[in-house]
């Protein structure tokens, strides 16, 4: 189950980088409207850690999972911050595709996402 999971996990955090990677300036926008400081080197340093994480997640997902998991935590903490503001803004979570408000959807996702990590882990 482990590795499906694991599986599963390299393939969003994939698509959420080259999305990322193909509109650098639409990420860099959305990092910025988000509010996080120096959004120019964030939007090239996101992706890599994404990708890294998803090799990693395909080599070792003992290894892997836990930094998934440290990822989307960080993500799902921004993500509450933001619905808990009373203004949410856009977020390109995976790039152009998905350029959409912030909701509690997004939360939800997440949550599932983390619980991917943990399986990643514990196989």
């Amino acid at each position: 189950m482990g590795a499906w999971a694991a599986f599963l996990l390299a393939i969003v955090f994939v698509f959420a980088a080259v999305s990322k990677f193909r509109n650098p300036t639409g990420t860099e926008k959305s990092i910025a409207a988000l509010g996080l400081p120096f959004p120019k080197v964030l939007a090239s340093l996101l992706p890599t850690v994404e990708l890294l994480c998803s090799v990693l997640l395909a080599i070792d997902p003992r290894s892997g999972g836990p930094c998934a998991v440290a990822l989307l935590v960080a993500f799902t903490t921004l993500i509450a911050a933001q619905i808990l503001s009373g203004n949410p803004q856009d977020c390109a979570c995976f790039g152009s595709w998905s350029t959409k408000q912030i909701s509690s959807w997004d939360l939800l996702r997440n949550i599932v996402l983390i619980a991917l990590g943990v399986l990643a882990t514990l196989d």
